[in-house]
This record gives structure tokens, sequence and C-alpha cells, in this order.
């Protein structure tokens, strides 16, 4: 464990010791920590003009990704995305993606064509207020996280292990070439195979989360 690391703990230590509540951070994430529960959400707008609140979401794992369709790094990850959800999503999985820039192309119009002509096959919703994403410290866009049963928190980063962009010229191009990692689709098959997540925590990659006085790790 790093100096940081051990001052963070003995300062979490005697906060918890004092009667003060603490919320944890993880390593790369400023404000949760593995084991954080789900925030709670209420009808919020989906693509297909529909509403879901969290208390709908009865799978035994939920997958909630912020994204932002005019951030390359989502369009990039767009394909492997769909793919993820023809591979995982059944009874007993839900993929939810959450879009919460107030920037025009990133709002519920143009997320609704985004999705028409990214293929998305999950719910696709819109958190104006942007709290959902404050609440679990999202800062960059493509950036998931998995939640088990109890929906408490079990992983939280990358989709996989290269990071790809979309380019001017419409070609994909992948950070470390063909992803060999894949800690989404990981994190999923171990939940349902009741077996431990080993990949808990991977540092987030693509364009910064745009809250209003911004509050970015």
């Amino acid at each position: 464990m790093n100096l940081s690391r051990v001052i963070l703990h003995a300062t979490l230590v005697v906060l918890t010791a004092a009667g003060i509540p603490v919320l944890q951070a993880g390593e790369y994430n400023a404000v949760v920590n593995i084991g954080a529960p789900m925030p709670e959400f209420s009808e919020l707008p989906a693509t297909d003009g529909t509403t879901l609140s969290s208390s709908d979401l009865t799978e035994e794992v939920v997958v909630l990704v912020f994204l932002a369709n005019h951030c390359p790094w989502v369009q990039g990850m767009d394909g492997d995305l769909v793919k993820l959800g023809r591979a995982v999503q059944s009874d007993k999985v839900r993929i939810v993606g959450v879009s919460v820039n107030h920037r025009e192309d990133d709002r519920l119009e143009a997320m609704k064509e985004h999705a028409a002509h990214a293929g998305y096959n999950f719910t696709y919703l819109y958190d104006e207020t942007q709290e959902l994403g404050r609440k679990l410290g999202a800062t960059r866009t493509p950036e998931y996280y998995v939640f088990d049963k109890n929906r408490s928190l079990v992983y939280m980063g990358l989709l996989h292990n290269s990071p790809a962009s979309k380019r001017r010229d419409g070609t994909i191009h992948y950070t470390e070439g063909e992803p060999t990692e894949f800690y989404v689709a990981d994190a999923v098959r171990a939940l349902l195979a009741g077996e431990e997540v080993t990949a808990e925590e991977t540092r987030a990659h693509g364009c910064s989360v745009e809250y209003e006085q911004d509050q970015a790790r």
C-alpha cells in the first residue's frame, strides 16, 4: 500500500472512531469505492419514450454506463457496447446508459438519434439533474459501474483494456490493439456464476463529464 493510501486509511479510521460518517473513495474514483450502494433515481426519461426508476430494476446484475453522444471515445466504443448487450443482457442482466451533459448534442433528442444510429440495444436515459453521475463520481464517458443483486458496486471503470476512439475519417482506433481483458463482461459472468469479481476497479478513459460548476476528479 503506498503512502497516500496509508494516510487515507488512517484518516478514515480516526473519523469513523469519532462517529463521523465517511464515504470512502476508490483508487481512481474520488467519490465511491467498491461495495457502495447504487444511488436511487426516479422516472428518468429514456430514448424509447418511457421512463425508468431504480425501483424498476429487478435483474440480478445491473450495468450503468455514462455516455455522451458527442464524445469520440463513446462513438469508438459504441460497437463494443452493443456487442456486450448482445452477449450478457437477459432476464438476469440489465444494461442502462446514462447521459448527463447539458450541451444540446448530448440531450434527449440528440440521444434518440444517436441510439438509433449506433443500434443501442439497452435503455438510454437522460439525467438533467446530473445527480446520478455526481453520486457515483463519474467523470468520464464512457465509464462503467456494475452492481450485484443487492445493488452493491462490484466493478467500475473501463469496458475492456483497450479504449477506442472514432477518428474523423470514421475509422475506429484501439489504443492498445485488440482488447484482451474484458472487465465488465467478466464481472457480469462472475456474479451470475456466484464467483468473486477479480478486477474491481480500472481508470476510466474518455471525454470529461461536463457538470455544471464542474466537480471532476
